[in-house]
């Protein structure tokens, strides 16, 4: 990617060519530009309807972890919970101690109701329709549906938000923006890294980060 600068009084003109750094007040000023942006998006998907979404998963990297369950609640322009997905998965190897210790997601648990996980995706898609996500650290969780994706052939195409970065903007006071954090500051239900609890209590956090947002701009 070539950045090209205004041309000099003099007529002659430089460009930053791919082996180039951008000077730093330029990096810091697009940084800016494009959080704002994505500031502004996010709060317009929050006008409603949305979808507030939740994974939890067999560990940390999508090359060797697995989905292990799947929640969503549909807020409605009013900040109404309208309706609630939730499905735990049949994961291909065995849930890890830790991560039972962790969900409480046992293992008998993920055999009598676990779905494969494409009709567990597929579900979830259906449920999402074309609305805007939010999830909490939207990274983490949008790595894993492009795993799901890749692996059923059924794409992941919605807009998603991240109510970590709303949290930051919001209260950037707080030391954490942990959920559990946040769901004290804001007098939310505590999160117990269970999929559903944790959603419900990030739609708190989302629509309290709104509110702040809005009154203090």
């Amino acid at each position: 990617m070539f950045y090209n600068r205004r041309p000099r009084a003099g007529g002659s003109t430089s460009s930053l060519g791919a082996g180039q750094a951008r000077p730093a007040g330029a990096r810091t000023q697009a940084g800016k530009t494009q959080a704002a942006k994505t500031l502004a998006s996010a709060l317009q998907a929050l006008r409603g309807p949305f979808i507030v979404a939740d994974l939890e998963t067999t560990g940390l990297s999508t090359a060797t972890c697995e989905i292990l369950e799947f929640a969503a609640v549909r807020v409605e322009p009013c900040g109404t919970m309208a309706r609630e997905y939730t499905q735990v998965v049949r994961t291909m190897s065995p849930v890890p101690s830790f991560i039972s210790r962790l969900t409480g997601i046992t293992q008998a648990e993920v055999d009598r109701h676990g779905v494969p996980v494409a009709e567990a995706f597929t579900s979830f898609l259906a449920f999402v329709e074309d609305l805007p996500v939010f999830f909490h650290n939207a990274s983490f969780d949008r790595r894993f549906l492009g795993a799901a994706a890749d692996q059923t052939g059924m794409p992941f195409a919605n807009a998603t938000h991240c109510t970590l970065a709303l949290a930051r903007h919001a209260w950037p006071e707080l030391p954490s923006h942990k959920l559990e954090i946040l769901a004290r500051h804001v007098g939310a239900s505590n999160p117990t890294h269970r999929a559903l609890a944790d959603v419900r209590t990030t739609v708190a956090v989302a629509l309290a980060a709104n509110l702040r947002l809005a009154s203090a701009g």
